[in-house]
């Protein structure tokens, strides 16, 4: 994996010569799934390879982004033909198609326009619009993108590129988000104009654009003025409180690390940014991601809206919710200041370990482990004392390595308990 960028990584004087250089030298690096030789002479290497190589933060292997004068999904054919891969063609009209090869995925689009600077002066944004030859091994920047790489600017090409196709106003923030970029003032208020036709874009694309963002090292830095163009073309969509805390720091804080810190971050953050049940559905989510939201945005209430400690039921029922998306309530806590930083570490340390009771409730014998020592039949009866036995494990008051005396409490509890009634509720403990 490439270094992360830092701000000096471009410099303000880089030449278009040593821009060749320095690309010529990432490029040789890569390894993709053909020969650079293999094709066209006039193909151009696009978009965020050459930003990022310049960067210094390549991946090893890398979303690739070539142009042709045209024959781009003929192209993908061909090579996976001659090399393997699976192709995908992304839009026949404007002939862009996709070779997907391993951990590669190559895209080829035809020149949008007569010339190779035409169709760079059609992209979204100059950082997007360099472009590196590949069998001349020159640099090619009608656009002013390395200027404004080295100024950590995000300029838009042309409005009417935005209008082309408005998910490159997403696209804005999460680019900013993840270069740490300031967004040029012109293209602040073309972005704002626009923001009304995403309901243009398809809603897979709109979704997948946040998800994106939302990962990115400083999104929460553009959290609410995304959430500000999502209310443009949905006005219903209301951002929870306290996304603009949601960053790196605070994750750390609390004790996340690595892909668990970005998984639950990214997903603090959308939560958030959806807001509303009614994004959530507009944007087609699926169901299972549906479901993630309502029970985090469910405990997200009832947290706030108690007044009291959680009750040993609401305890165990929110670690039966949330058995995997624990962080991310704390985070989004944590972030509007419902939470002590102390308190949120400790629950993150008890969720870490799989054998801890509460965060990860289970009753400590099995369905037919019981039948077997009580005589029970399947039925609502052993649903009720497997529930039972599960909440006295929660809070600490079965010997758990000890199985009789578990069946001893589950005998009591059979003897005292009417069948098909509901557990009577206990008393209150302290909550998470």
């Amino acid at each position: 994996m490439g270094r992360e960028a830092t701000a000096g990584d471009v410099r303000s004087s880089l030449a278009p010569e040593e821009a060749a250089a320095h690309l010529t030298t990432a490029v040789t690096r890569l390894s993709p799934p053909f020969p650079w030789n293999a094709l066209p002479a006039e193909t151009l290497l696009v978009g965020g390879v050459v930003r990022d190589a310049l960067l210094g933060r390549l991946r090893d292997n890398p979303d690739v982004d070539l142009t042709v004068p045209h024959g781009a999904i003929r192209l993908c054919r061909q090579l996976a033909s001659r090399w393997g891969g699976t192709v995908v063609v992304l839009d026949p009209v404007r002939d862009m198609g996709r070779l997907v090869h391993g951990p590669w995925t190559v895209d080829v689009a035809a020149w949008d326009g007569p010339t190779m600077e035409a169709d760079l002066w059609r992209r979204d944004f100059s950082l997007n619009a360099m472009a590196y030859h590949l069998k001349q091994r020159t640099f090619r920047d009608p656009c002013g993108g390395l200027q404004d790489l080295a100024q950590r600017r995000l300029r838009c090409v042309a409005a009417a590129n935005l209008t082309a196709d408005p998910l490159r106003v997403l696209r804005a923030y999460r680019l900013a988000a993840e270069l740490g970029c300031t967004i040029e003032e012109r293209t602040r208020q073309w972005l704002q104009q626009e923001a009304a036709k995403l309901g243009t874009v398809a809603t897979e694309r709109v979704l997948a654009e946040l998800e994106r963002l939302c990962r990115a090292p400083q999104a929460h830095h553009r959290l609410l003025e995304t959430a500000t163009v999502l209310q443009a073309w949905l006005p219903m969509a209301q951002p929870w409180p306290g996304l603009e805390c949601l960053g790196h720091q605070l994750a750390v804080a609390v004790g996340l690390e690595g892909e668990s810190l970005t998984r639950h971050l990214a997903w603090a953050r959308l939560a958030g940014v959806l807001g509303a049940q009614s994004v959530v559905e507009r944007l087609v989510c699926s169901r299972r991601r549906q479901r993630q939201w309502q029970r985090l945005n469910h405990w997200r209430q009832v947290w706030a809206e108690a007044t009291t400690e959680l009750t040993e039921d609401q305890q165990l029922q929110l670690h039966l919710d949330l058995t995997k998306d624990l962080p991310a309530l704390l985070l989004v806590l944590l972030a509007r200041n419902q939470l002590a930083p102390e308190k949120a570490k400790l629950w993150l340390c008890r969720w870490q370990d799989p054998a801890d009771s509460l965060c990860h409730p289970r009753c400590p014998l099995s369905g037919h482990r019981l039948q077997a020592a009580l005589s029970l039949s399947p039925g609502p009866q052993l649903g009720e004392l497997m529930t039972f036995l599960r909440h006295e494990n929660a809070f600490g008051r079965l010997a758990v390595h000890d199985e009789a005396s578990i069946l001893d409490s589950a005998r009591q509890w059979l003897q005292e308990a009417v069948p098909s009634q509901p557990i009577p509720g206990r008393k209150k403990h302290g909550s998470p």
